[in-house]
């Protein structure tokens, strides 16, 4: 017998809530700039995920790791479910390193399709953030391209502890 129900609330994505001031003859000028962030709920519709995956990576110096967030079989939900992630909608990537470089993706093979080619590298900056949303429907397939490489470009600290939050379909 279950007890409670399955559901999830809440948002996740980029929050700019500033107020700009300039200085002005009689008097300050102020300007809003804001940007809310995706509103995700418990399903499999547009705005919806039913599977999250929350880890953090710690990278020795120089090294790499490719987390295979379709079916790894090592890889755990939040739930210490095994992770079978077919479509992606949500990826969220930290550098918590204070003086290393983060490179992701360029794993050359089979690398999840954010980027343009599966060569292609972005380098997340010690303290940075790169966060990617997809709140369609559909999302994007990970079935084949599965593959997030992530890894310590060899500066700096001789470990770096990098946060993955990826939130999608089953």
């Amino acid at each position: 017998m279950s007890v409670g129900s399955t559901r999830l609330g809440g948002q996740a994505g980029v929050v700019i809530d500033l107020k700009a001031f300039l200085a002005g003859d009689l008097s300050e000028f102020q300007v809003p700039v804001a940007v809310g962030n995706v509103d995700w709920a418990y399903g499999t519709g547009a705005g919806a995920i039913n599977v999250i995956y929350a880890d953090t990576i710690t990278l020795a110096d120089a090294a790499n790791t490719t987390l295979d967030l379709y079916a790894s079989g090592t890889l755990l939900d939040i739930f210490n479910r095994a992770l079978t992630m077919a479509a992606l909608k949500f990826l969220y990537i930290k550098n918590k390193s204070a003086d290393a470089t983060l490179k992701v993706f360029g794993g050359a093979s089979l690398d999840i399709g954010i980027l343009a080619a599966t060569n292609d590298i972005l380098t997340i900056k010690p303290g940075g953030s790169f966060l990617w949303a997809d709140p369609s429907a559909a999302g994007l397939v990970i079935t084949t391209n599965k593959n997030l490489k992530v890894e310590h470009d060899g500066t700096g600290s001789s470990t770096m502890d990098v946060d993955v939050i990826a939130m999608g379909l089953d």
